[in-house]
């Protein structure tokens, strides 16, 4: 686990907007910090679960698993390079790539599985003991749902 300013750094640090010369200012690493909110709540909106909560201020705790914090920082690099972009090439094809694919790693990981409850035909009996009168229909309906 990480400071959100830790992680915002990082990420400015990757396309060259943060440096221990010229550090970013307190603007631009609120800004990232809103922009790091907006991308957990969009990987939420996806099914997306890393356990962390969105940072009231850029020095909050981020509670991030270790195993993801690459692929936030790339990832969040990613969408703040557009702002800091001055003609020149920052964003590299190995941030491109390292962003892909940690991503598809927090994907696999961290993704919500949602598993639909069966349902069965209308030509699937109701199983052993029904008795006529208690239960009065033999078959499932079409489309119900087993109970469980």
């Amino acid at each position: 686990m990480s400071a959100g300013t830790f992680v915002i750094e990082s990420a400015l640090k990757r396309i060259g907007a943060h440096s221990l010369i010229q550090p970013a200012d307190a603007e631009t690493i609120t800004e990232g910090r809103d922009i790091l909110n907006s991308m957990v709540q969009l990987w939420l909106s996806w099914g997306i679960d890393i356990g962390i909560v969105p940072l009231d201020a850029p020095g909050d705790e981020l509670g991030e698993p270790l195993d993801v914090r690459n692929a936030i920082i790339d990832n969040l690099a990613l969408m703040l390079s557009p702002d800091f972009d001055n003609g020149g090439n920052i964003v590299s094809p190995q941030l491109k790539s390292n962003a892909r694919n940690g991503f598809q790693i927090v994907k696999q990981l961290y993704r919500k599985s949602i598993v639909p409850r069966k349902q069965v035909s209308g030509t699937t009996p109701r199983g052993q003991g029904n008795i006529i009168g208690v239960n009065s229909r033999t078959f499932f309906t079409e489309g119900e749902e087993l109970s469980g």
